[in-house]
């Protein structure tokens, strides 16, 4: 049994797919921030918008990561493909090979059979 291609293509798209959730999840937290921002007037506020923005730069690293993982899975699921096909082509040539030897030293040993 071999690599499945199209399984990792369905994984690679399931990380884009975790990417733009990631993205989409930054864009609710920057609403929440404005709203606090407008209605809470504190020294705290401050802080939570540092806290906001440090989350913010994880989740672009993280979706960032995820979307430059995604195109690698495909390119090594198609290199391995490659790999094992040639692979099977490199194995059947050997036994084939090895069948034709086969036979030509049975027929050198049983000229008579012929």
């Amino acid at each position: 049994m071999g690599i499945s291609v199209s399984a990792a293509i369905s994984q690679a798209n399931q990380l884009r797919n975790y990417a733009t959730q990631l993205r989409n999840l930054k864009t609710s937290l920057n609403g929440f921030q404005g709203n606090i921002n407008s209605a809470w007037q504190a020294t705290e506020v401050q802080y939570i918008n540092q806290a906001i923005a440090e989350i913010n730069r994880e989740l672009n690293s993280i979706a960032s990561k995820l979307d430059s993982v995604a195109p690698d899975i495909i390119s090594v699921a198609n290199q391995i493909k490659r790999e094992e096909e040639a692979a099977a082509r490199a194995a059947a040539e050997a036994r084939k090979k090895a069948e034709e030897e086969a036979q030509k030293r049975a027929d050198a040993r049983a000229p008579h059979l012929r």
